[in-house]
């Protein structure tokens, strides 16, 4: 019984996969989501366009979808490493679905995190969904911006819970932009306005 169990445990090792993610001009795309088999995972590429994952389960196709950019997808054949290229012009169009998949060149985002991440301007979105807006830092370790929807102040909760589809504009506020919030803005403003 122990070396039936001890086989099963070296049979069970995890694949590490490096993913680089291009646009056509050759430059890295940062905030690009990567799916495997159509499963989003929650991390995105970072700055120089670079994913790293350990999977159990290899997967059959490899993607990567950019809002601004569009989305490309590759047969996987047990690489360590691999470079995927997202032209412009694919298909963008972006559908809330729990099922959180991909299908043809659509792929749904179900939350307003997956929404903003890599196509508003000014903000940065972490795996674990903690925003920013670029330039700020702050010496107390408190970095979350003030959140407007419709005039109305909201906590972060609240933005986490809002419906992409519903959304008409998102405007990131800083510096003097910030004056008419007072001490509230601080960490600069998200303002949202929804249709």
């Amino acid at each position: 019984m122990g070396l039936l169990f001890l086989s099963i445990i070296i049979n069970a090792q995890s694949k590490k996969i490096l993913i680089k993610v291009k646009d056509e001009n050759n430059k890295p795309v940062y905030g690009a989501i990567i799916l495997l088999d159509n499963k989003k995972q929650t991390a995105v590429t970072n700055l120089n366009g670079m994913f790293r994952i350990k999977t159990d389960v290899i997967p059959k196709v490899i993607s990567a979808f950019h809002p601004q950019i569009g989305i490309t997808k590759m047969k996987y054949s047990g690489e360590d490493k691999l470079t995927l290229v997202i032209k412009k012009g694919k298909s963008k169009s972006i559908k809330n679905d729990a099922a959180n998949q991909i299908s043809g060149e659509t792929i749904q985002i179900n939350s307003i995190y997956d929404y903003v991440r890599g196509r508003v301007s000014g903000l940065n979105v972490s795996s674990d969904n903690v925003i920013t807006i670029r330039g700020y830092n702050s010496l107390q370790g408190n970095m979350t911006p003030l959140f407007i929807l419709n005039g109305s102040q909201i906590s972060q909760d609240v933005f986490g819970r809002l419906i992409p589809q519903e959304i008409k504009r998102i405007t990131v506020l800083k510096g003097n932009d910030t004056a008419m919030y007072g001490i509230r803005g601080a960490n600069g403003v998200i303002v949202v306005e929804t249709k």
